[in-house]
């Protein structure tokens, strides 16, 4: 046989259900920025703070933690409006070059007590502005073992080191026997025409005060589009250059050496 409830109990249960009540009638619940709500009876509203009777007590909320109050009526009342997510960045486009044929060299026999810089570069230039360069600063003298030096122009990983131009983004060079893949990726607002300059240079100066020449170069219309690849074909051949001579030995017919890029239909 059970005991019925104390009165003492009974008025313990009977002030669980008035605070119950309490709470959801006329209350607002205030979803604050990090997410967590409070539901509660707004005492005050003022310039910088919520005051809110809550069942457990008064809370202070600040109004900048406070993202949205839903009243009890069911109106929403927004105090400081989500920070709309930025739309993402257009993009890139990418120009991709080709380039298969012979490599391109270069040899020095410099006078006796100077010496030469023997980098090499290749400079990609878009309406004459420098958007990649490719440079090779390793001697090959296996290449040539007359020339006091000479390089071998090579865009394999250990060897060449990329620079960007402003805004472009370089990925490394994929190497493969006769053929040479350069991919360069560019700001948004490039699209549109334009004309493409390759050059490989070498540094009349020092390396601390270079002087670049270009002695091999080619020019190519370009359209740089949204979502599509422009991509290029660049053919490389020696011609008749060669490093020779008797008292004074130097490079010869280098002007021969061939250099020409054409648009090329992606793979």
């Amino acid at each position: 046989m059970s005991a019925s409830p104390s009165r003492a109990t009974r008025a313990a249960l009977a002030g669980i259900l008035a605070l119950g009540a309490w709470a959801t009638a006329g209350a607002d619940t205030y979803v604050l920025i990090d997410g967590d709500r409070i539901t509660g009876k707004t005492l005050l509203k003022a310039a910088k703070t919520f005051r809110v009777q809550t069942p457990y007590g008064r809370l202070v909320i600040p109004r900048a933690k406070v993202e949205r109050i839903l009243h009890d009526d069911g109106a929403e009342e927004v105090v400081n409006a989500p920070e709309a997510s930025p739309p993402p960045p257009p993009p890139p486009l990418r120009l991709v070059l080709v380039i298969t044929g012979k490599s391109f060299w270069y040899a020095w026999d410099p006078a006796k007590g100077t010496t030469v810089d023997p980098t090499l570069r290749l400079e990609l230039r878009l309406d004459e502005d420098p958007v990649a360069t490719y440079v090779d600063a390793r001697t090959d003298p296996q290449d040539l073992p007359g020339a006091k030096a000479i390089n071998t122009f090579s865009f394999e990983p250990d060897v060449v080191t990329m620079v960007p131009g402003p805004g472009a983004a370089l990925t490394s060079p994929e190497t493969r026997p006769g053929r040479i893949v350069l991919k360069v990726d560019l700001p948004a607002e490039m699209a549109g025409r334009h004309r493409l300059r390759a050059a490989y240079q070498v540094n009349d100066g020092t390396a601390m005060e270079p002087a670049w020449r270009d002695v091999a170069a080619t020019t190519v219309d370009v359209e740089l589009q949204d979502g599509t690849a422009a991509f290029l074909q660049v053919r490389q051949d020696a011609g008749r250059m060669e490093f020779s001579g008797f008292t004074h030995r130097r490079m010869k017919n280098v002007e021969t050496f061939r250099l020409e890029a054409r648009p090329e239909a992606p793979e």
